[in-house]
């Protein structure tokens, strides 16, 4: 017999054993079970996520002699000819190829017609979006009005490719792609049913270079089953397959990058590329990686994969500041973007690790980086009232009159003050977002200003791909806009301080002046903030009540203002002088 291949001898047969979609499945399964299952359904997602399987698992179960049933029995005729391909009710029509009229006519002219051994008539057509508009045209009315008898099963992977008219015929239900933890479960229970020995590391790897697809794991396994030639799998073997470079030689080539050391990056990338790996792969796995090592700094690991508690990967990522990773992933980002027209790819991968290397830039960043957290750290100490200090009981020896006068005294000395010079215009001024600012727009937002805005949002991340604040702001979240500004909100603090710098500010209101969102300022503000705003206005808000005071919280988002406007206030400078001994310190001005 042929050989069959692992995700095809492992596909589930039954609902139970179909790995996530949990959402979807109790839905269907509530479906049948209450006697309510729909005409017409659409099954939408990523790759090899199960929207073919649980297809004709949902055919199973409909036409079980059990049934219908919650669960296949998978031993019947029906079910085992189901699974084989060879029942007659259950039509599975690939779109990509039968995309024409003439096939959706045909298809309409056997719908009339009572199924053969099962209850149900099923049509399974895959890669739906692939059908040609008069096609569509040609399945509107059948789909909307079929007979009692039959049930459509539309799947693909590119939904918004499809008339509205077929969507609103249709239950829309969107697959998720695979948690890591989900598959390396799924890849553990097949190595022990094929008896294959496999390192934690290698299922690891299998496991994250899926991208959240089972299809595309079991293949990757599949390979790499055939490709070792060792009793056991490891690491190396399912690099040298996938074409992923590993965590290892990524953190010696970022280190050598941090130490200013481009001649050593450039020969680690040399050999990395002659073990075969692709240039654009190399670059999206150091994206994968940097992006890995802020989620670390943020303490926002969303896995526990083993590579999280490497010590090479946590000493690098100790040592390294944000702002260079932020520069780090623009030229990274920008390097992506500029070799997809081009076929030096080596050379643009070459000239991004330079300019990763150039210690002047690296040192500038992580002056930038401490300077911005010296100076949170000073806001915060001048906001913060000290403690009353409370009264002690302390035991003081008075020396009697004979002790004092033997006691031999020196002239004071008086020492000389030290004269330090204060250039005011040179120190930053930095503002914090007052949630005064916040309710304004909150009191005066408008719904429709915000369904324009949000309309406009996935073209500012295609417009803007390349540019990382750009993609920082369309990862966050509107949720208020009035006339003329609007308030976003986003999972990281150091992610918003980014975005409200003057530079970064200006850049952004010239992204708004492009498309036309007809917006004058905006306010970044970190979830967990917006959380408890949320809940004070929902508390607070009524008919009544409209006009809504918010609790005076602490935003904790600075404002940096534009260089040339900064001043000291007298209020700064005093604020700055309770830091130190005023007696110790003199001020001297030009």
């Amino acid at each position: 017999m042929a050989y069959v291949a692992l995700y095809r001898a492992y596909r589930p047969q039954k609902f139970c054993d179909v790995v996530g979609q949990q959402h979807i499945i109790k839905t269907l399964q509530n479906a049948i079970q209450l006697n309510k299952v729909a005409h017409a359904y659409l099954f939408c997602g990523p790759r090899g996520t199960g929207k073919t399987t649980l297809a004709k698992i949902m055919a199973k179960a409909l036409n079980c002699v059990h049934g219908p049933a919650i669960e296949p029995c998978d031993e019947c005729e029906i079910c085992q000819g189901i699974q084989k391909g060879t029942v007659a009710d259950v039509v599975e029509i690939d779109a990509a190829s039968n995309n024409g009229a003439d096939d959706i006519r045909a298809l309409r002219d056997s719908v009339k017609y009572m199924p053969a051994v099962g209850k149900y008539k099923v049509y399974i057509i895959d890669e739906v979006h692939m059908l040609s508009n008069a096609a569509f045209n040609a399945l509107l009315k059948t789909l909307e009005e079929p007979p009692k008898h039959v049930i459509f099963i539309l799947a693909t992977t590119e939904p918004y490719k499809l008339p509205s008219t077929i969507l609103s015929r249709c239950q829309r239900f969107d697959f998720q792609s695979l948690a890591i933890e989900d598959i390396l479960k799924r890849l553990k229970i097949v190595a022990e049913a094929e008896g294959i020995r496999m390192t934690e590391e290698a299922f690891n790897q299998i496991a994250s270079s899926a991208e959240g697809g089972m299809r595309d794991a079991l293949s990757l396994f599949d390979q790499t089953i055939s490709f070792s030639i060792h009793d056991e799998i490891t690491l190396e073997d399912v690099l040298a397959v996938s074409g992923n470079v590993s965590y290892k030689q990524l953190v010696l080539i970022l280190n050598a990058c941090l130490e200013g050391n481009g001649t050593e990056a450039l020969k680690l990338v040399d050999s990395v590329l002659k073990e075969g790996k692709e240039v654009p792969r190399v670059i999206n796995d150091l994206i994968i990686f940097l992006r890995d090592v802020l989620l670390f700094k943020s303490n926002a690991v969303l896995d526990d994969r083993m590579e999280f508690h490497s010590e090479d990967f946590i000493s690098f990522s100790k040592k390294i500041a944000r702002t260079i990773i932020y520069d780090w992933l623009d030229h990274l980002n920008e390097t992506n973007n500029n070799m997809r027209f081009s076929n030096q790819k080596r050379a643009y991968l070459e000239l991004a690790i330079l300019k990763m290397s150039d210690a002047k830039l690296n040192e500038e960043a992580n002056l930038l980086d401490r300077i911005e957290q010296l100076e949170h750290t000073i806001h915060m100490l001048t906001m913060t009232k000290p403690e009353p200090v409370k009264p002690q009981t302390i035991e003081v020896n008075i020396p009697s009159v004979e002790q004092i006068a033997q006691i031999k005294t020196e002239p004071i000395v008086e020492q000389p003050t030290p004269k330090v010079e204060v250039e005011p215009t040179l120190i930053p001024v930095q503002d914090e977002i007052q949630i005064e600012e916040i309710e304004e727009i909150l009191n005066t937002a408008s719904k429709s200003r915000k369904i324009r805005l949000q309309s406009i949002w996935k073209r500012i991340g295609l417009d803007y791909s390349g540019m990382f604040i750009a993609q920082i702001l369309v990862a966050g979240e509107i949720v208020a806009v009035n006339e003329d500004k609007m308030v976003v909100v986003l999972n990281d603090l150091g992610f918003c301080n980014r975005l409200m710098r003057y530079e970064n500010y200006q850049k952004i209101m010239e992204i708004f002046d492009t498309v036309n969102a007809n917006i004058t300022d905006y306010i970044c503000i970190p979830k967990a903030i917006w959380n408890k705003i949320l809940v004070d206005y929902k508390s607070k808000y009524s008919a009544e009540n409209p006009i809504v005071h918010l609790e005076k919280i602490r935003v904790g988002v600075l404002r940096r203002k534009e260089p040339e406007q900064a001043e000291m206030k007298d209020e700064q400078y005093e604020k700055l002088l309770e830091l130190v001994d005023k007696e110790k310190i003199e001020i001297v001005e030009d």
